[in-house]
């Protein structure tokens, strides 16, 4: 997301000036306002008003703006790293034609209703290509500073393996559909509580046995499952909070509204299988160890990463 670095001043009549936006960090040569944090926030705080304790409620609100500028600063600390390695990453236009094309092929997308999607979500062409670009560099920088640290050992995905072929309880997968409503790219926050109360009388709908693939064909925002079929996944494939929440409901049930990082989702759980045991002789079932593993380990050296560079930047945090 493009973001401005201004401060606004305040003239008074008479000197002296009145600094109005306070300072919320600073990371190397670049500054976070209060307001700016505020804003980014916005959609985070919606459910606050629920909180009837005052106190309380600011006490969640500055969590709220921590963590949110906890996100922020990392993400600076990484852009000052992509940068400093500009030269080595090499993402070149065509690079971001191909990926382009790319999403215009998954999504099943011409080029004019892809840029009416991004329009709809506050985006001009030329802030997607941006948003390539930095997606592309990031993705860069991980394979040669993180990705390249990542070693997994056969004898570890066997065991592993023969671990979990072993293992008292066998793995349960979920089988579900949901209704995805993507929140916008600049909404704020009067526009994310009325997209989440247009999401939670359809819930009621669907929880009252409305036609739940109709509902998805109709409504969802998930081109990728028109109808809001998912198929069956296991622990591990899903965001957190989405896995959590399916992994709860019965089978019939229907969710309430839930937020990810894509936006609201409403999800109905169709089945629940019990997993056969591991075959580890089959190099399919180790390849799915193997990227199991994988995984956790790149998420490990992915913290162990960001936690060194932000004990090498300067942050001062003034909040």
């Amino acid at each position: 997301m493009t973001t401005s670095w201004l401060i606004f001043i305040s003239f008074a009549a008479t000197p002296p000036r009145e600094v109005v936006d306070r300072i919320a960090a600073v990371i190397e040569s670049e500054i976070i306002t209060v307001r700016e944090l505020e804003r980014k926030a916005a959609p985070f705080m919606d459910k606050l008003q629920e909180i009837s304790d005052l106190t309380e409620r600011e006490k969640r609100r500055r969590e709220i703006l921590q963590q949110v500028l906890d996100i922020e600063i990392g993400e600076r600390i990484v852009n000052a790293e992509i940068e400093r390695n500009k030269d080595r990453l090499g993402v070149t236009d065509q690079d971001i034609d191909r990926t382009v094309q790319d999403v215009m092929h998954h999504n099943r997308l011409t080029r004019e209703q892809l840029e009416a999607a991004l329009y709809g979500q506050g985006l001009t062409w030329s802030e997607f290509r941006d948003k390539l670009r930095s997606q592309l560099q990031r993705k860069r920088l991980i394979e040669f500073l993180v990705q390249a640290k990542v070693q997994l050992k056969d004898s570890d995905i066997k065991r592993r393996c023969e671990e979990r072929q072993h293992g008292t309880q066998r793995e349960v997968r979920v089988c579900a559909s949901h209704v995805l409503r993507k929140i916008p790219a600049k909404a704020g926050a009067e526009e994310v509580e009325k997209l989440r109360a247009r999401m939670s009388q359809m819930q009621a709908e669907l929880a009252a046995g409305a036609d739940f693939a109709a509902y998805a064909l109709k409504y969802s925002d998930d081109t990728a499952a028109p109808n809001g079929d998912l198929g069956c996944f296991g622990r591990g494939e899903m965001l957190r909070e989405f896995e959590e929440m399916a992994y709860r409901l019965e089978v019939g049930d229907v969710s309430q509204v839930i937020r990810t990082e894509f936006g609201f989702h409403i999800i109905k759980v169709t089945d629940r299988q019990q997993a056969s045991g591991a075959d580890c002789s089959d190099e399919a079932v180790l390849n799915n160890f193997r990227n199991e593993i994988y995984q956790e380990e790149m998420d490990r050296q992915m913290n162990a990463w960001l936690a060194d560079l932000r004990r090498k930047a300067f942050v001062e945090v003034r909040l």
